[in-house]
């Protein structure tokens, strides 16, 4: 039975015993999400739960009447109801995602809202079986690695989906049998979105094939789950060894990530969510032995050949302008804070830098100071030098890599080079024994 089942489900899924929980249930008035509603109300479990169901006035009347038959529903059964009305296509024009997108940003949102404000430990959704087939073959056409096939989750977070074993036809028969109220959603019988062509016209065909497929994908997607459960902790051990983190640069090494063989795979799991594509990956992979300063470009990040490194940096809008520089202001620029202080030197001063800390004579500049990042044939005379360098063989001589370049500030007094935030000062603005004034610049 589908009771049974559920009770089964909702005591093993979850990491803790059920008995005081409190459960949030998505209902949309739909045929699944009603019947997982009913579930909880029927179930020996004596379940604590409320029921929240969003109006996302996408269709004129049917939105409407969907939640009317909800919260009918709720009140008749003493259920605390939740509901809520969106723009949901004015929030998608304002973000510019599709209205999908928009709904389920809508909806979580305000689940997890509700979550906090009224003390529910888990939200319910009523995905079922044929969902997580669904988007088992929705990821294998994407190009998803092995997550991907493991279909929808059984629990992720607070969220729990009870229903996700039982399939779409053993719920309809049982909506039948209890006389469970409903409405049916009329886009869900059209073939325009991607998930409605597999539910609608290829399920269909697996079925001619194999009356039994849905049960076969759901296992194979088990599989699936467990091969990446073991990947994973490969992947972990070999951590260390394959990469590090500096800040948000991801830097690995080329020589490690080629010498155990599968250079694709290992790859793409370290890349993954960084926003690079299948093929991308490739060409990565059959660059590795290439030239140095090689660069690829993802929506989000860009991974550069550097040295015997692939880095891997999270895109930063560089600013195309100049700042003023006042004493006392704290500025960003490139995406880097600094601030600089100008106070009086005190006799027992002694200018020691630290990391992102530098110390010059502000007798000899005039404020307010120009920020900008370096040009091409950019020079100054490196603390310490009497002569004088180009910016370019400076950051050679640090072996400083092409992000580092792109986002490095200039403090300039006039047309001569200050000093570099971060790095150096110019030699001809050190702190001298005559000097009254110190200015700081700190890196924050």
């Amino acid at each position: 039975m589908i009771l049974d089942e559920f009770n089964r489900n909702l005591t093993s899924f979850l990491p803790d015993s059920v008995e005081g929980k409190r459960f949030l249930l998505a209902v949309s008035g739909g045929i699944d999400s009603m019947c997982m509603a009913t579930l909880f109300l029927q179930s020996p479990l004596r379940l604590q739960f409320g029921i929240a169901t969003v109006n996302f006035k996408l269709r004129e009347g049917d939105c409407d009447l969907d939640q009317e038959l909800v919260r009918g529903w709720a009140l008749r059964h003493n259920i605390p109801f939740h509901t809520i009305d969106f723009d949901t296509k004015g929030y998608a024009q304002e973000h510019s995602v599709s209205t999908q997108m928009a709904a389920r940003d809508l909806r979580y949102g305000w689940f997890y809202q509700l979550l906090e404000e009224h003390k529910y430990d888990y939200i319910a959704i009523a995905h079922n079986m044929d969902d997580s087939a669904e988007t088992m073959i929705l990821n294998l056409l994407r190009g998803t690695g092995l997550k991907g096939m493991a279909g929808i989750r059984r629990v992720n977070g607070k969220l729990v989906r009870p229903l996700i074993t039982i399939s779409r036809e053993r719920i309809a028969q049982y909506v039948k049998e209890n006389d469970v109220p409903y409405r049916d959603d009329k886009t869900n019988f059209e073939s325009h979105y991607s998930r409605n062509r597999v539910r609608n016209i290829i399920f269909p065909e697996f079925r001619k094939i194999n009356p039994s497929f849905l049960e076969t994908i759901t296992r194979t997607s088990s599989y699936f789950v467990q091969m990446a459960n073991v990947l994973d902790g490969a992947f972990e051990s070999r951590r260390g060894e394959l990469f590090s983190e500096e800040g948000e640069t991801l830097v690995v090494s080329i020589a490690q990530l080629c010498s155990g063989g599968d250079v694709e795979y290992w790859l793409y799991r370290l890349l993954d969510g960084r926003g690079f594509n299948g093929s991308q990956v490739e060409d990565i992979a059959a660059a590795l032995d290439g030239q140095s300063g090689k660069c690829f470009y993802s929506p989000t990040h860009e991974a550069v050949l550097e040295r015997g490194e692939l880095r891997v940096y999270p895109k930063t809008q560089l600013c195309c302008d100049e700042i003023s520089v006042e004493v006392g202001g704290t500025y960003t620029f490139n995406g880097i804070t600094f601030r600089v202080d100008v106070y009086e030197k005190g006799g027992d001063f002694s200018p020691i830098a630290g990391p992102g800390r530098l110390f010059f004579c502000a007798d000899e500049v005039d404020f307010p100071l120009t920020c900008r990042g370096w040009r091409s044939g950019d020079r100054f005379r490196p603390f310490g030098m009497k002569g004088f360098k180009k910016l370019s063989d400076f950051f050679k001589d640090l072996k400083m890599d092409k992000r580092g370049k792109e986002i490095q500030s200039l403090l300039l007094n006039g047309e001569e080079i200050v000093c570099l935030p971060g790095l150096r000062i110019d030699d001809r603005y050190k702190i001298k024994t005559s000097t009254k004034w110190i200015a700081e610049v700190n890196i924050l």
